[in-house]
């Protein structure tokens, strides 16, 4: 038999090609996006700090799914609540996964910050640990706790009003943190800080946790070079034996007896659930600790800044506040019927969530989206501050208004299943944040005691003009975005407040 002419051949070869081609390639795309460069991709793009920002930008020339990639790395954005819901919670066996984070998670904790950590036995061990200290009927033990801090914040603000909001806020989420996680004595606002330490970790761990928030994340190739290097690695070590050391002996001195902790209890039950080294307790309750903290006094600031510039929304609940407790300030018994205060704690996390740009999570398989693909691998980025403003869920989404969460009769409404309304702030599937319900209860708690205590005036310069907030001017600490600096001159509705505080 005679060979095939050669220009046949190739075009025989070439036909084959494209049928295995055709067999190969997914016959689904990734979601369109902005179009980046050979090789870096949207590198060039993509902002260092305020990563929200850009997303939402994108959101709106590509959608509420939209893809781009950083060095060959896709990442897919999930910017309104249908497709969060159907890919992060629905399909969460698949997509609760976290990139890996090689900076944080390999070099700064060595394994050991299970918010960074994949699926693994840590991560479930811890996860479990944090889960049983921080349950609803476990929550309860904490209440006590909360309603004595939020005493303290408001005598702190009574007597110091000399000193600067930030301060006293910080104060009191810190010394929750300390108190709940490590079981110590409450943090004083004049004394020192036992648990400053941890404002450095923070720090360093928010950096850390931002998508190609540091060089080794960009360009993974650079880990074996870094690992083999003292010199390279230099300040991770430090960082890990610091926040090791400082956890630890957090851990193990001695606790109040008469107050729960997560410490507490990993002491009496660490071992049974595979966490019985001190290093392993000291870094679950560091973790929780640096989850909590910078939450709970975001969600107080951008209540506070609410209130300058909407305090007409405030109203209702103030006059619900003076039905219901009338001359004592208010407790977690008076929860139920306080309805206005829960709608205000709501919108204040769909106005300005903590988290804006959610907490990155990992595809472990190929998933077909309708059209799209997502491929095993692909980060996923939850948009919280578009799929706050989602407008088939949230008209006028960027007015401050606690009444979309409240029925004609003054009740909140029931959550559509796929809302989750205020658990939004604090993320999706199995990598929700198990300490949600103590983070809402501190700022409920906090701010019915704020809404009853005081009237919310705005400060004044230098020349006496007063001086108004603006809420679009934000101050990026990794995963946390913080209002710009403000001040707040705080009237008491009371003449003997401190004395009704007793």
């Amino acid at each position: 038999m005679d060979a095939l002419p050669a220009p046949a051949c190739i075009i025989g070869l070439l036909a084959l090609l494209v049928i295995l081609l055709l067999r190969w390639w997914p016959s689904r795309r990734l979601p369109p996006g902005p179009k980046g460069l050979p090789l870096l991709g949207n590198l060039l793009q993509v902002p260092s700090t305020l990563l929200f920002v850009k997303l939402v930008e994108w959101s709106k020339l590509y959608g509420p799914i939209y893809s781009y990639t950083l060095l060959g790395q896709p990442i897919i954005v999930l910017s309104g609540l249908r497709e969060a819901t159907e890919i992060l919670d629905r399909l969460s066996a698949k997509t609760s996964d976290r990139p890996h984070m090689i900076k944080l998670y390999d070099f700064m904790s060595r394994g050991k910050q299970f918010g960074a950590a994949p699926a693994n036995d840590l991560w479930r061990r811890h996860r479990r640990a944090a889960h049983e200290s921080l349950t609803i009927r476990a929550g309860r033990d904490y209440r006590p706790t909360q309603v004595e801090e939020a005493r303290i914040l408001l005598n702190g603000l009574i007597n110091h009003p000399e000193i600067d909001i930030y301060q006293h806020l910080h104060r009191q989420s810190c010394s929750l943190a300390w108190r709940t996680f490590f079981g110590h004595e409450a943090i004083s606002l004049e004394g020192p800080n036992p648990a400053k330490p941890m404002e450095g970790f923070f720090r360093e761990m928010f950096r850390a946790a931002v998508p190609g928030g540091s060089i080794v994340d960009i360009f993974p190739f650079l880990k074996p070079m870094i690992a083999r290097s003292k010199f390279l690695r230099r300040q991770s070590d430090v960082f890990y034996e610091e926040a090791t050391s400082f956890f630890v002996s957090s851990f193990i001195a001695p606790q109040l007896s008469d107050r729960s902790s997560m410490s507490s209890r990993l002491k009496e039950t660490g071992k049974l659930i595979g966490i019985d080294s001190d290093v392993d307790c000291g870094w679950a309750a560091g973790t929780m600790f640096f989850a909590a903290h910078d939450a709970t006094t975001t969600a107080v600031r951008w209540f506070l800044i609410a209130m300058l510039l909407y305090p007409e929304k405030a109203s209702a609940a103030k006059a619900q506040l003076d039905s219901v407790v009338g001359d004592r300030p208010p407790n977690f018994s008076d929860f139920e019927n306080l309805p206005q205060v829960q709608a205000l704690v709501k919108e204040i996390l769909r106005w300005r969530p903590p988290t804006p740009a959610g907490l990155a999570h990992m595809a472990t398989e190929d998933i077909i989206y309708g059209q799209y693909l997502i491929p095993k691998g692909a980060i996923l980025i939850s948009n919280t501050w578009s799929i706050c403003r989602d407008p088939s869920v949230y008209s006028n989404a960027e007015d401050f208004d606690p009444s979309r969460f409240l029925d004609g009769d003054g009740n909140i409404k029931r959550s559509r299943p796929d809302t989750h309304d205020d658990h939004l702030a604090f993320g999706h599937g199995r990598r929700m944040c198990v300490g949600k319900d103590f983070a809402l209860n501190v700022v409920w708690i906090t701010v019915a005691h704020l809404l009853w205590a005081f009237e919310f005036k705005k400060g004044r310069d230098q020349h006496g003009r007063e001086v108004v907030p603006d809420p679009t001017q934000f101050v990026d600490n990794g995963a946390v975005t913080w209002p710009e600096q403000f001040t707040i001159d705080l009237v008491p509705r009371f003449p003997d407040l401190a004395e009704r505080l007793r």
